[in-house]
């Protein structure tokens, strides 16, 4: 076959660039390029390190699990001593060997592989700026699983509406302030979110499937990934526990007549693949989920703020928990409903979202599917009532689906216009998008997010760490800020002075006591003079009790901290 001309090449290669595949090609790298964008000035305008103690508390706990491969942590709470002592019987709990009975596994575990891959240092630097394992390992992880799950958001918009309505879903996305601020929060939202995500595609995969009555292999397998991401979601996050929920009756409602048996045996599945997990807490801690159920206590009429967890030996009954805890779900359900659902989605497109749902699909899988994201989405709120503000974040997880639907709605709304004028419609929906994506914008442009001190500012954390051997024990107010930055084990504050006394003298000696504007700053006469911090008052003042063990100290940043000590240390320090 002879060689075609070199002018018939060029006309080809013209062709393609015009309104071939090479025009896609050139539309897709801008596509990915803009955002590659707007992800590097996002993080480097907003991420300034670590501002989340629940994030400082996983990654200390992924560090432990690379190097030691056993799950514990260096943040001790004086509850999880009592509930070590109380549920388990142990008479001591071991301290610096404390194993963790307060988070799920696979975030942690996650992190732990990319510490052992990678290998980072884990030392702070003197000058300040991001700590290297949260810049090049936590962040990054995270903008992995945002950017997968637009890419999930894509694909679960274009089976449930249209090709349309995906890609300008997926668009808004990655426009979503609040999707790369969980990103960059170092939190596992992201993963959580992805994990939600993908667990209704794979249940609605497999629905349409059986629809299409293909063998029972094709819809089998998109159903077990759907399960087993439901699983994953758990072990991330408890309170993603309401995602089985709505799977599960989607699965009920989809399936004809084998609906409901396919649903009670995902459910039953389900419990059988988190009981490994389940039966290590009740081992280890006597409890299925060990410290987390009585974590609702915090911020309760009997426990204010992180109350619970640092009693050494709280007052709970099954009647006084009952009681506190529905009276703090019913603040809060007043609270949420005015404040996080209405702003889910960005606060646009939740407007849509809700006004869609007096809005009857032609499709019955869309109809169904909608009404099951809904049931979660209840559920979740209730738990996370009951559980307070850490939880009530978990409600982004359904921010894809809040997109989903309501850019979906928008569409029907535009497409009733009838505009003949193509331009027309492109400027409309530009509208609406830079509309949804104001919020990223906003956040953006100056005045910055800073350093997130006070009180974190890891040289500060590391130079009073960095006073005491790595088997000696510090006690303080951000005990997952010591544990993470300083690497030493790290026990939370006591509710009172004579707690202190009773686990340095039973448990294990303190060597440090670490103050920070966490406490100097809560209010004078409600906290620190009539408050649950009455007792710490005079050591705050600086009037230290003749019997106490740490005598020797310093300030710290013009008094906003405060650093006490057996001896003095810093001299040796400097030598």
């Amino acid at each position: 076959m002879a060689a075609k001309p070199f002018e018939s090449k060029i006309q080809n290669l013209v062709y393609n660039v015009d309104v071939g595949i090479g025009l896609r090609l050139i539309k897709s790298g801008l596509y990915i390029l803009f955002f590659l964008v707007v992800i590097l000035i996002y993080t480097a305008t907003q991420f300034h390190g670590l501002k989340d103690a629940e994030a400082m508390d996983y990654a200390q706990l992924a560090r432990n699990l690379s190097t030691q491969h056993h799950f514990v942590t260096q943040c001790v709470r004086p509850a999880s001593m009592w509930c070590l002592i109380n549920k388990s019987g142990k008479h001591n709990p071991t301290v610096n060997n404390h194993p963790d009975i307060l988070h799920p596994p696979v975030w942690p575990t996650l992190l732990a592989a990319a510490f052992k891959i990678v290998k980072p240092t884990f030392v702070v630097s003197k000058g300040g700026g991001v700590f290297t394992p949260e810049q090049w390992i936590i962040i990054p992880i995270c903008h992995l699983f945002t950017l997968l799950t637009g890419i999930a958001v894509f694909l679960l918009a274009q089976r449930l509406f249209d090709r349309r309505t995906g890609f300008w879903s997926m668009t808004l996305f990655y426009l979503s302030d609040t999707a790369w601020g969980d990103s960059i929060s170092g939190l596992n939202l992201s993963l959580a979110t992805f994990l939600t995500t993908a667990a209704f595609y794979g249940a609605l995969v497999a629905a349409a499937r059986f629809e299409e009555e293909q063998p029972g292999k094709n819809w089998l397998t998109p159903l077990a990934v759907s399960l087993g991401l439901c699983v994953l979601a758990f072990l991330t996050r408890y309170g993603a526990i309401a995602v089985l929920p709505g799977v599960a009756l989607f699965v009920a409602f989809s399936f004809k007549e084998k609906g409901w048996k396919l649903a009670l045996g995902m459910i039953l599945a389900f419990l059988i693949a988190i009981s490994p997990w389940l039966v290590r807490n009740k081992v280890v801690s006597g409890g299925l989920l060990g410290l987390a159920p009585y974590t609702a206590l915090n911020n309760s009429q009997t426990y204010d703020e992180d109350g619970f967890e640092r009693a050494l030996k709280p007052n709970v009954t099954l009647a006084k928990y009952v009681d506190d805890v529905k009276v703090k779900m019913m603040g809060n359900l007043k609270q949420y409903t005015a404040g996080p659902i209405r702003t889910l989605g960005d606060g646009l497109f939740i407007c849509f979202f809700i006004t869609a749902l007096f809005y009857r699909f032609v499709r019955t899988p869309v109809h169904v599917f909608r009404w099951c994201v809904v049931a979660s989405m209840v559920l979740l709120l209730l738990i996370a009532s009951a559980f307070g503000d850490a939880t009530i974040r978990l409600l982004h997880i359904f921010c894809p689906f809040v997109i989903i639907y309501g850019l979906a709605f928008f569409f029907i709304l535009l497409d009733r216009l009838q505009l003949r004028v193509r331009l027309f419609n492109l400027a409309v929906t530009a509208v609406v998008i830079v509309l949804g994506a104001l919020p990223l914008i906003f956040t953006m442009l100056p005045p910055r997010a800073g350093v997130p001190y006070p009180p974190y500012f890891p040289p500060f954390v590391s130079h009073v760490c960095a006073m005491l051997t790595p088997d000696e024990v510090i006690c303080t107010d951000m005990p997952w800020a010591t544990a993470w930055y300083g690497n030493r084990t790290s026990i939370l504050l006591p509710t009172t002075i004579d707690e202190f006394y009773e686990i340095n003298d039973y448990c294990k000696r303190i060597s440090g006591l670490y103050f920070t504007t966490l406490t100097r700053n809560k209010p004078y006469v409600r906290s620190l003079l009539t408050g649950s911090y009455r007792t710490w008052l005079p050591i705050l003042e600086g009037r230290i009790p003749a019997d106490f063990p740490l005598t020797q100290g310093f300030p710290i940043n013009n008094m906003d901290q405060i650093f006490l000590t057996d001896r003095i240390r810093w001299n040796q320090q400097s030598e």
